[in-house]
């Protein structure tokens, strides 16, 4: 009567998928759940319709009631597990596409119109008609298909809908396997004794595992703990909730790997990672590279993905982990007492078995401040990551580890930051940053003689951004070279645009970042600029600081380059960085300008070291211009030391290059 050679070996594949399954460490959030659901339904699915297709097959052997239970039983399972597949493809996207409970609503309707209908079966034959004859469709018998290809099409007209808000690849396998469940719906309704529905839902169910419940693509393959990717999200599916976050990094953890060799820090990552998972059994543990843990869960529920007694993995091998404490109460695992045993554990060193090896390392820990709610996953995972890269640029050479508390106003920092860096690239990708001029005066007359181009980014409320604020955001996000051409083609175009000796100005200085130095192509595209604008190299002067020094070989090679092409170089920033005046005489610079953090000490304490520079630098050949002067005594000392410019607001304040132009024209006029 049916085709039963699919059902076995569906069902032996199903079984040992889900023990296979079962073995592997998955974090305990929707999808996960939902997709373990999923795999034990199926299975049900199709117990339940063997059962039911064998004892119609031999139908007097069995009551009319039980051939009415399991094939009712049956529909019902049909039903869900359709819907169970569109729930599935839901939880997939949802966490960025979130729709309302409204419309939700509203999905989810036909799913429970169709149950109704089954149920009713109960009291007359809507789906089918079991009596002394046999078995019969009912006049509702298609409402199963209704359903079912209902939710399929919805899912893959959804999914197209909303492809280009997530990554293709992942849309594509989530497409995929709602068409083959498509194509078993039309084949089980054109061929209905052929039992081999089955069997297309198990081919959706290996692919959604090979796209997205593969545990490998969550797991750090050193440690065996969840990897950042894990993290991110947990993180979504706990927002709102009061879970328990404790970051712990290694310190110094450079200089161990340095210390101990890679090899033996690797192999003693993985014993802290083992340690925790086995200790906390009821947290997740992650690790997110570099010497960096997260434990992360709400201990009180238990829901991990690694429960007590749950298999694990260590050294590319399986075993089963025996929980440290599985007998604890949620007590135990407070924040204060995970990192007083954190911090017992570490006082002893790592070894291996053998005891070959002996790693002595410290820990310094994030907390999460109390009571603090993950309202969003994004920048809570990114305060994380700034809290950790914060401990280890400020307290390197702490004595004692130094902890950090993750608080609203951490996260409020970050998305001040994330803004800051959207303004930023918008103003260069539309080259709306504008050049101000700072005047530099000659010390003994304070005439024009030179202007400093600065870089300003304007906020939409008319407010200029600081350039120590967006600087270091260009730098990072790899803007900052073309940040840079843009600022010294602004130069060019204003030297060629007004006349430059009627304002009494000879050169404009250019900034040079130290990223911007390193480019090997950086001479033929300026001078191609100067070409464009029929300007002279010697009218632009180019200021690098004291950090672009640190490689002599480059530096040395890119100046001598552009020398030649007649750019002149001025030394920025003296005295906040590595130089020194027997360094200074190895490069050609026309320059030196005294950082205005030196002039400023110098007027405090009237100690003899920058007269002696001072001094040193003019016997050497340099021109000096002193930064930072602020009033008239400071600009006659100075002039009084030799300095031959000068540069601060005393003179004036940096202003737009418009303004600059009209205000010194006027000036010369008079």
């Amino acid at each position: 009567m049916w085709n039963y050679n699919f059902i076995l070996p569906n069902t032996i594949l199903l079984v040992t998928f889900l023990l296979f399954y079962l073995i592997q460490p998955h974090l305990s959030i929707s999808k996960n759940r939902s997709f373990l659901r999923l795999v034990v339904l199926e299975i049900s699915t199709i117990i339940v319709d063997l059962i039911s297709s064998c004892a119609l097959e031999n139908f007097a052997a069995y009551p009319i009631a039980f051939h009415k239970t399991i094939n009712l039983l049956y529909f019902v399972l049909f039903l869900f597990r359709c819907t169970f597949f569109f729930h599935f493809t839901v939880l997939l996207f949802t966490r960025k596409a979130k729709q309302k409970k409204i419309i939700m609503f509203f999905v989810y309707l036909p799913f429970w119109l169709c149950l109704t209908v089954v149920i009713a079966n109960l009291f007359a034959p809507t789906i089918f008609l079991i009596d002394q004859t046999g078995y019969h469709k009912g006049a509702l018998y298609n409402t199963i298909y209704v359903c079912a290809f209902f939710y399929t099409i919805i899912a893959i007209l959804t999914l197209f809908n909303y492809r280009k808000r997530f990554k293709k690849i992942s849309v594509v396998y989530a497409i995929a396997f709602n068409l083959i469940l498509l194509a078993g719906y039309i084949f089980r309704y054109c061929f209905p004794r052929f039992l081999i529905m089955d069997f297309f839902c198990l081919l959706a169910i290996v692919v959604i595992y090979l796209s997205f419940e593969n545990s490998a693509c969550y797991l750090e393959s050193r440690s065996g703990a969840f990897n950042l990717d894990a993290l991110s999200l947990f993180l979504e599916e706990e927002k709102r909730r009061r879970s328990h976050v404790l970051g712990i990094e290694i310190q110094n953890y450079d200089d161990m790997r340095e210390i101990y060799t890679d090899a033996k820090m690797d192999y003693g990552i993985a014993l802290i990672s083992d340690y925790l998972i086995r200790t906390y059994p009821r947290l997740n543990v992650f690790y997110i590279n570099s010497g960096r843990f997260v434990l992360a869960g709400n201990p009180k529920n238990g829901s991990c993905g690694r429960a007590c007694g749950c298999f694990g993995r260590k050294n590319g091998g399986w075993f089963f982990r025996r929980s440290e404490n599985s007998g604890r109460g949620g007590a135990d695992y407070s924040i204060e007492n995970i990192k007083e045993e954190i911090k017992q554990r570490f006082m002893t060193p790592w070894t291996d078995k053998g005891r070959t090896m002996e790693l002595y390392l410290d820990v310094r820990f994030i907390e999460v401040q109390k009571d603090f709610e993950i309202s969003d996953a994004s920048k809570f995972l990114q305060g994380i990551l700034t809290a950790f890269n914060s401990m280890n640029s400020s307290s390197t050479n702490a004595v004692l580890p130094t902890d950090i508390v993750i608080s609203g106003e951490i996260l409020q920092s970050i998305e001040k930051n994330a803004e800051i860096k959207r303004i930023v690239r918008n103003a260069v990708e539309a080259r709306e940053v504008e050049m101000f001029l700072q005047p530099l005066v000659q010390a003994d007359s304070h005439k024009l003689v030179g202007a400093e181009a600065l870089a300003r980014i304007r906020l939409p409320d008319g407010t200029v951004l600081p350039p120590d604020v967006f600087i270091p955001v260009a730098e990072k996000s790899g803007l900052i070279n073309l940040l840079g051409e843009q600022m010294f083609e602004k130069a060019c175009e204003f030297v060629s645009k007004y006349d430059m000796k009627a304002m009494g100005l000879s050169w404009i200085n250019v900034n040079l970042s130290p990223l911007q130095f390193l480019k090997c192509d950086l001479c033929d595209r300026f001078s191609a600029i100067l070409n464009k604008y029929k300007v002279h190299a010697s009218q632009i002067h180019l200021e690098i600081t004291e950090e672009a020094m640190i490689d002599y070989a480059i530096l040395k090679k890119q100046i001598q380059n552009m020398k030649s092409t007649g750019f002149k170089f001025v030394l920025d920033d003296f005295g906040s960085g590595y130089s020194n005046v027997t360094r200074l005489k190895h490069y050609p610079f026309i320059n030196i300008k005294l950082d205005m953090e030196v002039v400023w000490d110098y007027f405090k304490t009237h100690e003899e070291i920058i007269p002696a520079l001072v001094k040193a630098f003019k016997d050497t050949g340099f021109t000096v211009t002193a930064e930072g002067i602020e009033n008239f005594d400071m600009a006659r000392g100075m002039s009084t030391l030799g300095c031959d410019y000068l540069q601060g607001y005393f003179f004036s304040k940096p202003i737009p290059a418009k303004d600059f132009a009209e205000k010194y024209l006027a000036e010369n006029r008079k």
